[in-house]
């Protein structure tokens, strides 16, 4: 069943904000950010060594090339979370694998 259309005129940028409002389309876009706030969030050194991000079902798989940062990076794995979460804008990471 359609929604009611609405009557009256609205600014485009409240039609935007709706339309990325549902939550099946906003999920996509939170989701279509985490690439880049790992690299933002964790700085161009780890950037570099990352092979792979990928993420599926609130867990972001990080691929890296050194075993020295990887061991670095999972003793501070909560911290990585809460600053992913924080620059993506909405609690979708739950939980960090490093490989």
């Amino acid at each position: 069943m359609k929604p009611p259309r609405k009557q009256s005129a609205q600014p485009l940028a409240e039609i935007i904000r709706e339309i990325i409002g549902a939550p099946r389309l906003s999920q996509g876009i939170y989701k279509s950010r985490i690439p880049a706030a790992w690299e933002a969030v964790m700085g161009k050194p780890v950037a570099r060594v990352t092979r792979s991000v990928f993420f599926r079902n609130g867990v972001l798989f990080v691929s890296l090339n050194s075993s020295t940062i990887r061991g670095e990076l999972l003793m501070h794995r909560t911290k990585i979370i809460q600053s992913l979460n924080e620059h993506i804008g909405r609690p979708i990471v739950t939980e960090l694998v490093l490989k």
